[in-house]
């Protein structure tokens, strides 16, 4: 790449309680209407690219971050401003990262491994380990090889990703800079090439490669090189003829290049064929005899702009300070102006990065009380802070917390840096508006509006196979008889991947279709309502359709086979704070879920004073898609791919019937319950304007244990019946109740 160097807990929620409350108008209206519907220094990298045209191609590949990080980097944006790579020092040693806060992945390297650049698009970067030189592309690790010593470093990558710059060991021992590229031209592909040096020296070191990958520069001894493939090395000089040089960027197309030259004095250069090596100048200061130390940071791709900092020393005794400063070149393309970018009046401010004409300067400044703050600086708007760009712009910042801008985008119009508590953040003004957001925040959002709907579907189709009908031995029939029901589950779910209540309500007929063989149908309509993490929440109304029929095995053993069909509409509104805000973006959805069941009942297996126990053992699996959809609203909407998931549950209970009276009998059941899934299915979603994100499943609970205790009582000339239901963590509601009349007739 051009080097221009340098859930919570929110308890039972009001909508919950409301549902609570409701719960059987709710359910029962359902059934009959549902519709059918920290002090980082910037290393590296070129100003990112244009991300307006994203593709949805772009995806995150997320090292997992040690356990204790110690000084973690920014390493550099990828050019359409979708990956963030960075380092830190952990257990293992230096490891890298591309930041996207899904988790489940390892890293390539488990061993000590520097990262030092990232192309175009976030799929190649570069670094060194283990003494040897790597290239890792689309997860795949490739050795690069060395000039023939023991040691090789791969630092810098064309914006393409095919053509890598470092530094290694010749056999003589002898370090030089060298250039090894994937296509023909300085040599056979992939084949590791030694730039040289200047004037026989023994040693020639890298600092930058041009975007197209032709052009390399650095230094050699102590004089400035350029090295485009299929020619030599080539010296640039030194400011005075006195002294040394370094060539530290070069411009996209290799044709500009800019560095340091010390001659007692630190000074900045820039380099064209055209008008040689020419000193950039110094800021022009009311003292005129204060010392100037200048200091390189960046240089924009078309070769226009350098920005950096200059250390201020006044004549007259008052204290030293950092000033901010652009260079840009002008009508003859050799000359240009310097530019003191200014501050928000403390004693330090530094240009980190520069967009790809020239026209958005981002760094960092501090206030009069020390505190740090990310800046961008345009011609027209000056230089602000990165929160007062975005407010500017619609965005509701409650308060500033950024404190580098170390990356931008081609355009100018994403952001990346540090926040004043040491977390990553990326900012943006684009057509679909304006906000900042941390990955650490964000992206949990955006897993938890995916996992929690398939999630809900599966949850809501075991409750009804094992919930509303979940006691076929109290609904069997002689044959010709029949009987109608109505029932109604509400409760309240409380887990990982839930936190809402639910309503669920059924109306259905059975028909004894001979002795030993009962047949049921029933209909039902379902409401849920949960929370999101980030102070989001959805809800869900549907349908569904399931029969069954239960047949006499032998003596006193059934077979329970059953059906479960359901469909609905979901809306979706994910929260998330926005800096400091809270913001919303909405979607809504389709949704599926097909399921069966397979049960054995032992009725009246044993009896123990009086009360029946008739065992049971069950088999069900339910499989949910939720379609893809589009959010609107919000800053940073988000498009998710379709999502799907399946539980395979199976089920080892008992049920206990007492009679009280003859008119009323209590029940209750226990239950152990066991999914064979571990973890849930992972799916994908694209972060509009930024990139997509691969999200993993999350872990389940296997294992949970469920209880019962409820009445039945003769009432109207049927039966109704209440059951209480609690169980542990698992595929099952937290708490439920079961509330029903039937009639046989």
């Amino acid at each position: 790449m051009t080097m221009t160097s340098g859930k919570p807990d929110h308890g039972m929620s009001r909508n919950t309680r409301r549902l609570f409350s409701t719960t059987s108008l709710i359910a029962l209206a359902l059934a009959a209407s549902a519709a059918f519907p920290l002090s980082v220094q910037a290393i590296g990298g070129t100003p990112a690219p244009d991300t307006s045209n994203t593709s949805a191609n772009t995806t995150f590949d997320q090292f997992t971050q040690p356990d204790v990080v110690y000084n973690p980097k920014i390493i550099g944006l990828s050019g359409d401003g979708s990956t963030l790579l960075v380092t830190g020092y952990g257990e293992l040693g230096y490891l890298p990262y591309l930041w996207n806060g899904s988790a489940g992945s390892s890293p390539v390297i488990t061993s000590q491994f520097n990262a030092s650049d990232i192309n175009e698009d976030g799929s190649v970067y570069v670094g060194s380990g283990l003494s040897k030189a790597y290239r890792f592309k689309n997860g795949v690790v490739e050795d690069l090889g060395t000039l023939g010593g023991a040691y090789a470093y791969a630092s810098y990558v064309s914006d393409d990703g095919n053509a890598v710059a470092g530094q290694g060991y010749t056999a003589n021992s002898d370090f030089h800079a060298l250039y090894w590229s994937t296509t023909s031209g300085a040599t056979a592909d992939g084949v590791m090439v030694d730039i040289g040096t200047l004037n026989g020296d023994s040693s020639s070191d890298v600092y930058a490669i041009s975007g197209d990958g032709t052009t390399v520069v650095g230094v050699s001894g102590d004089e400035a090189y350029r090295w485009q493939v299929g020619g030599t090395i080539t010296g640039l000089g030194v400011l005075g003829g006195d002294g040394s040089s370094k060539a530290l960027a070069v411009s996209a197309d290799g044709s500009v290049v800019a560095g340091t030259s010390t001659g007692g004095v630190d000074r900045v250069f820039r380099w064209t064929d055209a008008g040689g090596m020419r000193d950039i100048g110094n800021l022009t200061l009311a003292d005129e005899d204060a010392g100037q130390g200048i200091n390189f940071g960046r240089m924009s791709a078309d070769g226009s702009t350098i920005v950096g900092s200059v250390n201020v020393s006044p004549d007259n005794k008052d204290p030293s300070y950092t000033a901010a400063y652009r260079w840009h070149v002008g009508s003859d393309g050799i000359t240009g102006t310097m530019q003191n970018l200014g501050g928000f009046g403390g004693d330090y401010a530094k240009a980190s990065a520069v967009n790809a004409d020239g026209s958005v300067v981002v760094g960092s400044a501090n206030d009069t009380n020390g505190l740090y703050h990310g800046f961008r600086s345009t011609e027209a708007t000056g230089l602000t802070t990165v929160e007062d760009w975005l407010r500017a712009n619609g965005a509701t910042i409650a308060v500033d917390t950024t404190a580098t801008a170390e990356s931008v985008s081609n355009n100018g119009n994403v952001v990346a840096g540090m926040t004043q508590n040491g977390q990553f953040y990326y900012a943006r003004v684009d057509a679909l508006g304006a906000g900042i957001i941390t990955p650490e925040q964000f992206l949990p959002t955006i897993q938890s509006a995916a996992a929690t709907p398939t999630t809900t579907q599966l949850g809501s189709a075991n409750t009804a196979m094992f919930g509303a009908q979940g006691s076929p031995m109290r609904n069997l029939l002689n044959a010709g008889q029949r009987s109608a029901w109505g029932t109604v589950d509400s409760g309240y779910d409380k887990s990982d991947a839930s936190d809402g209540g639910f309503g669920l309500g059924e109306i259905g007929m059975g028909y004894g279709i001979a002795d030993g063989v009962t047949g049921r149908f029933a209909i039902g309509g379902t409401y849920t309502n949960q929370d999101l993490e980030g102070g989001g929440d959805f809800n869900f109304k549907g349908f569904y359709l399931s029969p069954e029929v239960t047949a006499n095995v032998v003596s006193n053993l059934y077979v329970t086979l059953g059906g479960y069909y359901a469909g609905g509409k979901m809306d979706i509104h994910r929260g998330y704070m926005n800096g400091g805000a809270q913001d919303f973006s909405n979607g809504n959805t389709d949704t599926q879920t097909f399921g069966g069941k397979l049960r054995f009942d032992w009725l009246d297996a044993v009896t123990i004073a009086d009360t029946a126990i008739s065992p049971y053992i069950g088999l069900s699996r339910a499989n949910s898609k939720v379609d893809a959809y589009t959010e609107s609203g919000g800053s940073f909407p988000v498009a998710y791919d379709e999502m799907s998931d399946h539980a395979t549950i199976a089920r080892l209970g008992a049920d206990y019937v007492h009679p009280l009276s003859d008119s009323i009998t209590l029940l209750a059941r226990t239950e152990v319950a066991h999914r064979f899934e571990d973890k849930s299915s992972a799916t994908s979603a694209n972060i509009l304007g930024l990139s997509s994100v691969d999200l993993p499943g999350h872990d389940l609970k296997q294992w949970w244990v469920r209880g019962g205790l409820g009445a039945e009582f003769a009432v109207g000339g049927g039966t109704a019946s209440l059951m209480v239901n609690a169980s542990t963590e698992g595929g099952d509601p937290s708490v439920w109740l079961r509330s029903g009349w039937k009639v046989n007739f």
